[in-house]
């Protein structure tokens, strides 16, 4: 009995490592989403917004928020704008797409975590 129970503890603790390294998977999964959507979505929220404030208080929090933006934009003028990976269309379609198969490794991860859940419940204590 001591053997079964050695066994059993061994694979509460394999699967339980599993289960916390396919929840950590996921939450990434799901922070790399919303920075897809924030990017995708962004710069129209923000300029709605800073066409109702201060053109001082525009400057802080465009600053703050948007870090990096500006200097895409200033090589975007000396880039040629018809290079097919610079169409803003293609690249929505590819974050929208990226966005999807995300969405599709979220959907098996949660699948993963069940099956792990389950092992444990079935495993008992």
């Amino acid at each position: 009995m001591e053997r079964l129970a050695a066994v059993r503890a061994e694979r509460r603790r394999q699967a339980t490592e599993e289960l916390e390294a396919e929840r950590g998977r996921a939450d990434a999964l799901r922070e790399e989403i919303a920075r897809l959507v924030v990017e995708l979505e962004g710069p129209q929220l923000d300029e709605e917004i800073f066409a109702r404030m201060e053109p001082e208080d525009v400057e802080v929090v465009r600053s703050a928020l948007q870090d990096g933006a500006d200097l895409e934009a200033d090589e975007g003028e000396w880039l040629d704008s018809e290079e097919p990976w610079r169409d803003e269309g293609a690249v929505r379609s590819e974050a929208e797409a990226e966005i999807a198969r995300l969405q599709t490794e979220i959907e098996e991860s949660d699948r993963r975590q069940q099956a792990f859940e389950r092992y444990l419940a079935a495993l008992g204590d």
